[in-house]
C-alpha cells in the first residue's frame, strides 16, 4: 500500500548565523519536499503506527511492537548528531567509546553533521527522510518538535516497556517522548534554560553579591556596579542568531511577568503589552550592558570572555556549563558560580536532548539496542556530566555527578514550575519556532522594536 503522509518542511540555512551547537536560521524559507512537489509518498505507512521498520536488520516485524524473532545483519547502525565542538564534543565522544566497549561487534556509524550543527543536522534528517533513506537514529529536540516527523518514526515503546524505561525515567519526560500513543525516542539528558553563570572574582571586585539576584532591578544594579567599578563586560552574549534573542527574550519575560503569562502567549491568550515590557527589558541589557562583537560570535566565544576573565555574567543554557568542565584550573564556586536567571529561583525552565528513530532504516535491531543503551544509568551519568545537562534516570547516585549537576537534579525533582523552552523546541512545533525566529530576525535583532516583535510574536500562536 502506498499512502500520502504530507510534506516534510526543510530549513534553509543561512550563513553566518549559527550560534555554535545551537544554530538558527534567520529569515528562513521552508521548502516542501516531496514527489511530484507536493509531498512525500511512503510505502508501507499506516497513519504513523504500524507498517514495516523495513530495513533487512530485523525481522520486518512491525513497527517496533514485537512479533517475529529478531535477526542482525552487517548493516552499520548510523546515529546521526549535531555535537561537533563546545560543551557537546567530548560528551558524545564519551557516549562512542562506551558503545564501541559495550558492543564490540556491532557496527555503527554514530557521526556528526557539522556546519551550523544542529540546523545542518535537521536539514538533512528532513531531506533523507524525503528521500525514504533515514539514518537509523538522530538527535534532535523531542516535545511538539518531534510533531513534523508524523508517520516517519518507529515505535520503541518495546525497548521502554522491556528495560522498565517508564518507571525509571522521569515522569516529565514521558509524554515529551511519544507521539501518536508510542515512544518514538530516548531522552539523553535534561538542560536548563533559566541560568546566569558569572565570576567570582569579577563580582567580588564588583561588590556584587550573587544572592542579591532576584529581581530585574537587582541585576540591573549589579550590571551597573560591574561597568562603574570594573573594567569587565558586565554581560556577554552572542547574537549572530536569532534564538539566541529569542531565549533572552523567554528569560526576562519569565523572570519579569511570570510563568502564567509566558504559557498563556504560547496558548495562543497572551497579552501584548506582557510581551512589549519583556522585550523592552531584554533590549535595554542588550543595548547597554554587553559585548560590542555580539553580533559576530559564538555562544563558546560568548562563554569564553567569562572563562578568560573579560565579562561578568552569561546566560545560557547549563550546556555553557561543560565547557567549565573542560577548562583546567576554572572551578565552581572558586572561579564561577551559577544562580537562577533574576525573577526565576522557583522554575526550572525545561528542555530535553533526545535520540528519534526513523522507520524503515537499514538496521532497525542495532537501533533499538542503541535506544537501550542510550537510556542506561551509566550512559547518562557520563554523557551528561560532560554535557552540563542531567540525567533523565531518577535512580541515579547522586555522588555520580558533580555538584552543579547535583543541584539542577534537585531543583528538577523538587520544583513544582516546569516552563518548556521555546527557542529549543520543546513548546513549539517546528512551523511556529521558525516564525518566532522570523519575528526575532525581522524585528529584534538591530534596530530593536518591541512593539512590532510583540505583534509578530502574537500572531505566531
Amino acid at each position: 500500500m502506498v499512502m500520502y503522509v504530507g510534506p516534510i518542511m526543510v530549513p534553509m540555512p543561512r550563513k553566518g548565523n549559527s550560534g555554535g551547537d545551537e544554530g538558527s536560521l534567520t529569515r528562513r524559507r521552508l521548502i516542501q519536499v516531496g514527489s511530484l512537489g507536493v509531498g512525500m509518498m511512503v510505502a508501507g505507512c499506516s497513519e504513523g503506527d504500524g507498517g514495516s521498520d523495513g530495513g533487512s536488520d530485523g525481522d520486518g516485524g512491525g513497527d517496533g511492537d514485537g512479533g517475529g524473532t529478531a535477526t542482525m545483519t552487517d548493516n552499520p547502525m548510523e546515529a546521526l548528531h549535531g555535537w561537533t565542538g563546545g560543551d557537546g564534543a567530548a560528551a558524545i565522544g564519551k557516549l562512542v567509546d562506551m558503545w564501541e566497549e559495550q558492543y564490540p561487534d556491532t557496527a555503527h556509524d554514530i557521526k556528526p553533521i557539522g556546519g551550523d550543527a544542529n540546523e545542518n543536522l535537521n536539514s538533512t534528517v528532513a531531506r533523507r527522510l524525503a528521500n525514504r533513506n533515514p539514518p537509523d537514529a538522530f538527535a534532535s529536540w523531542p516535545g511538539k518538535t518531534m510533531e513534523q516527523y508524523g508517520g516517519r518514526l518507529m515505535s520503541i515503546t518495546d525497548v521502554w516497556e522491556a528495560n522498565n524505561y517508564t518507571e525509571t525515567m522521569h515522569p516529565k519526560s514521558l509524554g515529551e517522548n511519544k507521539l501518536n500513543g508510542e515512544f518514538r525516542a530516548i531522552p539523553l539528558g535534561s538542560h536548563r534554560l533559566n541560568n546566569l553563570f558569572y565570576n567570582v572574582s569579577i563580582l567580588e571586585e564588583a561588590g556584587v553579591d550573587p544572592e542579591s539576584l532576584t529581581s530585574y532591578d537587582n541585576f540591573i544594579d549589579a550590571l551597573d556596579a560591574v561597568d562603574q567599578n570594573t573594567d569587565a563586560i558586565p554581560m556577554t552574549i552572542t547574537t549572530r542568531g536569532s534564538w539566541a534573542n529569542l531565549q533572552y527574550f523567554v528569560e526576562f519575560m519569565l523572570g519579569t511577568e511570570g510563568q502564567e503569562p509566558y504559557e498563556a502567549f504560547l496558548d495562543g491568550d497572551g497579552d501584548k503589552q506582557a510581551l512589549v515590557r519583556a522585550l523592552e527589558k531584554t533590549q535595554n541589557v542588550i543595548e547597554n550592558y554587553t559585548n560590542d562583537d555580539k553580533s559576530s560570535i559564538s555562544f563558546p566565544e560568548a562563554n569564553d570572555k567569562l572563562i578568560n576573565g573579560n565579562a561578568a555574567f552569561f546566560t545560557m543554557g547549563n550546556w555553557a556549563y561543560g565547557m567549565y568542565r573542560n577548562t583546567d584550573n576554572f572551578e565552581y564556586e572558586e572561579d564561577w558560580g551559577w544562580v537562577a536567571f533574576p525573577g526565576t529561583a522557583d522554575m526550572y525552565v525545561w528542555h530535553l536532548d533526545s535520540f528519534l528513530f526513523p522507520r524503515d532504516g537499514n538496521a532497525p535491531q542495532k537501533a533499538r539496542t542503541f535506544a537501550k543503551f542510550l537510556g542506561t544509568k551509566d550512559v547518562q551519568v557520563e554523557f551528561n556530566n560532560l554535557k552540563g545537562s542531567i540525567p533523565l534516570r531518577t535512580d541515579v547516585d547522586g555522588s555520580r555527578l558533580t555538584d552543579f549537576l547535583n543541584l539542577n537534579v534537585e531543583d528538577l525533582n523538587s520544583l513544582e514550575k516546569f516552563p518548556p523552552t521555546l527557542a529549543h523546541g520543546l513548546a513549539a512545533t517546528a512551523e511556529d519556532l521558525s516564525a518566532c525566529k522570523d519575528a526575532i530576525a525581522s524585528n529584534f535583532m538591530g534596530p530593536y522594536d518591541p512593539e512590532a516583535t510583540a505583534e509578530e510574536l502574537m500572531s505566531v500562536f
